[in-house]
């Protein structure tokens, strides 16, 4: 459980010290950036303040779980809902994900019953009072490193052994915070943060190997690895592509898309498909760093999830509740019309689970939808609410 309350001037140097990191992007997770996880047939759904077990095949509810947590300041304690952001981490029947307010928690995959709770150690600030500040915020998702679940906050990465999880194995002081979910490649640990550095760790001990510190611009999203290569996107406007063992850049130069870059891209078969916060959709060849498309596909809203490759389809979402369906070779749309939820975003990567296209859009009373990949009609609608 964790102990908190934020003085006036503490929140507000929070506040201007996280504006200053974004380089005028003038955005910021919003509360409750759904996630989406893959399971044997059922999708784990993070949203708002809850994590949901949803069938694939019909949409229906197999287990709900509210993270709840204590706070307590002058006036006594209070039982709060905690608020979610990124997908969760699956392995073992253990469903990971971290919160706002700094908790990692681990749930039965199988019935949604809590298993345990990990809260860094934070600073007491008025000691008299036993207040405390409060905890890095969780805005990326977990990733499983071996018998190791590995969770980026506000300043530091935790690496926590899955059985014990009392205390960290090893900790890395980032320096800033980490928005996108860490990548491991065998027995490495890829960061990137929004301090505009990549950076990557021995998954053993935290140990730094190597720091790509080149980028100009806040690193918001995930890295990407392929054959060897790991690809980040870049608030500078730049894609970029480093040797995965060196931290070296493979290309002359990155790749400028004239916009900002959120998350990473999509990697098949040597070409990279990737949006910008333009809108504009883009197929670039890994190797020669032409494009593959005679234009960009122009999706009319930013785009900052990674787009979904699947059997030749680029299923790609927009901020605007867009999403569409391109022909992967040529950047045509595929729908006659694309799917769209008014008033929503969608800010998460698609997944197709048992035929079936899982979207799940933010800001909207349904919270996820399962469509027809060959034409984008809805098969059925996950609201919990409306049930």
């Amino acid at each position: 459980m964790i102990q908190r309350i934020i003085p006036r001037l503490i929140l507000t140097a929070l506040i201007v010290l996280a504006t200053l990191t974004l380089t005028a992007c003038g955005q910021a997770p919003p509360s409750g950036w759904p996630g989406l996880t893959p399971g044997e047939g059922v999708v784990y759904l993070t949203a708002t303040t809850k994590v949901y077990a949803v069938n694939t095949t019909d949409g229906t509810q197999k287990w709900p779980y509210e993270a709840k947590i204590q706070q307590a300041g002058l006036f006594g304690n209070q039982t709060v809902a905690a608020k979610l952001n990124a997908p969760p981490a699956v392995e073992e029947g253990v469903v990971y994900f971290g919160s706002d307010e700094g908790i990692l928690l681990a749930v039965d995959a199988a019935t949604g019953t809590q298993k345990w709770e990990f809260t860094p150690e934070i600073p007491t600030i008025i000691p008299i009072l036993n207040i405390k500040e409060k905890a890095g915020a969780i805005f990326a998702g977990p990733v499983l490193a071996g018998k190791r679940v590995i969770v980026g906050t506000q300043n530091k990465v935790y690496a926590l052994d899955t059985t014990t999880h009392k205390k960290p194995d090893w900790e890395f002081e980032a320096g800033s915070q980490v928005w996108g979910t860490p990548l491991v490649v065998g027995d490495t640990v890829y960061v990137s943060t929004l301090g505009h550095k990549l950076v990557a760790l021995n998954a053993e001990t935290g140990k730094v190997r190597w720091v790509l510190d080149k980028p100009k611009g806040a690193l918001a999203g995930s890295p990407v690895h392929d054959n060897g290569v790991i690809y980040v996107g870049s608030f500078d406007n730049h894609l970029y592509a480093v040797d995965a063992a060196t931290g070296e850049q493979v290309w002359p130069e990155p790749f400028d898309a004239n916009n900002w870059i959120w998350e990473g891209p999509a990697v098949v078969s040597g070409t990279l498909y990737f949006g910008d916060m333009s809108g504009n959709v883009r197929a670039l060849d890994a190797a020669t760093q032409k494009l593959v498309w005679s234009e960009p596909f122009q999706a009319g809203g930013p785009v900052r999830a990674t787009p979904l490759y699947a059997d030749g389809t680029l299923y790609v979402g927009t901020a605007s509740g867009v999403l569409y369906a391109l022909d992967a070779a040529t950047g045509q749309p595929r729908w006659s019309q694309p799917f769209q939820v008014q008033n929503a975003q969608f800010l998460t990567t698609p997944l197709m689970r048992d035929g079936v296209l899982l979207v799940a859009p933010l800001s909207a009373p349904t919270l996820l939808y399962g469509l027809d990949p060959s034409n984008g009609q809805a098969k059925w609608q996950f609201n919990p609410a409306g049930k």
